[in-house]
């Protein structure tokens, strides 16, 4: 660039954080998806996509979502009708036949697996399928089967390698995902690499999965490659299936490593836990940063500290309530042995449960959910937003409206996806 010349223009990513109505959408949301035994969460579902759509704007132009809560409720329906005939076939087999009784248990966990995959990519389809943004309908092409297989591949080598291509699996299926990704005739690009956050899961791996896998080998190898039958044996007294470890390998290398895990796990887990917000965060920018349309491009500067935020206020707000609840409850169990009676307990606790749930579920979607899609987006830009222009609608229509509902049947849905 020569001199003094203006800076290439880029478009804002905004989202409008004011949040009026997400209150009442997600009370009455969790509220008449408690009476409808969960029924209604399709409609909620529907309504929060709505909401979190209307107000994500590119260049002054805001998103639109078209889908409905019904196609998600008939999606269900048949995806029950595929899997209950499949889950009744399982269960049939390994009763019929208990000698292979133990491979079933494999076998169903796999084809669960890979149609859990299958399940992702044609829920993105349709989410995909429902968007328009200047009128534009988004899309996605590709082979949910072809998904479903390099997933189950790239899970078979994180396995194999204990967790260290990771990284490389999640850029391998962004690629897939972005690449297949189209908007109006043009289609999306994504350059997304493992190494790109190669460091940032080494880190999380180095503290909570790196000494474990440690112990482990170690314990491996006192046994001398055969861990023995009895390291847990049923507790004295205790009630059925509860163990505990055998005294007999106390004092032993054995006992010793066993023992060393236990507090090492109480250590590592937990500090796992707290860096997995910084690991989402660096994927999301780097995955970001990775996608393009043409020679328009996103650019990120998401930074961790914005998915440490709305955990912190989430959870200070928990604790304010339990501190609260507690007051409340010795006051009420003070007036009940005053009165002679533990009633007003029992009213107390039903109470609890009445207010707790309610501003938990609203809590989460305002103070969570909320403030993670508002740092994404508003750490989000387009560079050459000129190129834009050049995109033309295409005549594909919205597909089908059941293509989503396999993936809620089996749970690996989900109603907001932070990120692209």
């Amino acid at each position: 660039m020569a001199a003094g010349a203006p800076a290439p223009r880029a478009a804002p990513v905004t989202f409008d954080t004011r949040l009026g109505g997400l209150t009442w959408l997600a009370l009455k949301g969790f509220l008449l998806s408690l009476v409808t035994f969960g029924i209604y969460r399709f409609w909620y579902v529907t309504n929060l996509r709505r909401f979190f759509w209307s107000r994500t704007a590119l260049d002054g132009s805001p998103a639109e979502y078209t889908g409905t809560g019904k196609e998600l409720f008939l999606g269900f329906l048949v995806a029950l009708a595929i899997l209950v005939p499949i889950y009744l076939g399982l269960f049939a087999v390994s009763l019929l036949a208990p000698a292979i009784a133990p491979f079933s248990v494999v076998v169903s966990f796999v084809f669960l697996f890979l149609l859990g995959q299958f399940a992702i990519f044609r829920g993105r389809r349709y989410r995909a399928m429902r968007t328009l943004w200047r009128g534009i309908r988004l899309g996605q092409d590709g082979s949910a089967l072809a998904y479903a297989a390099r997933a189950g591949g790239w899970w078979l080598l994180t396995l194999w390698t204990f967790g260290l291509a990771f990284p490389f699996m999640r850029a391998s299926l962004e690629r897939y995902r972005v690449n297949h990704t189209l908007v109006g005739t043009s289609r999306m690009t994504s350059t997304a690499r493992g190494r790109s956050v190669l460091g940032p899961w080494l880190t999380l791996y180095a503290v909570g999965l790196g000494p474990l896998i440690a112990l482990l080998v170690a314990l491996l190898v006192a046994a001398d490659f055969s861990l023995p039958d009895d390291l847990l044996v049923p507790k004295p007294g205790g009630k059925p299936g509860e163990t505990v470890f055998n005294p007999a390998y106390a004092g032993s290398n054995i006992g010793l490593i066993a023992e060393l895990g236990g507090y090492v796990a109480a250590v590592c887990v937990p500090a796992a836990l707290l860096l997995i917000p910084y690991y989402r965060a660096r994927e999301t920018r780097a995955f970001m940063n990775a996608a393009s349309l043409g020679t328009a491009r996103l650019v990120s500067t998401l930074r961790a500290r914005q998915f440490y935020w709305p955990y912190i206020v989430y959870m200070l707000s928990v604790l304010g309530f339990l501190i609260v609840l507690g007051a409340v409850g010795a006051l009420l169990v003070f007036a009940a042995q005053s009165a002679g009676g533990v009633s007003v307990v029992h009213w107390a606790v039903i109470l609890v449960y009445l207010v707790g749930g309610p501003l938990f579920a609203v809590l989460y979607v305002r103070v969570v959910q909320a403030r993670l899609w508002a740092a994404v987006a508003a750490s989000a830009a387009v560079a050459d937003p000129e190129a834009l222009e050049a995109v033309v609608a295409s005549a594909r229509g919205a597909g089908s409206g059941l293509q989503e509902g396999l993936a809620d049947a089996l749970d690996v849905g989900g109603a907001l996806q932070i990120g692209i």
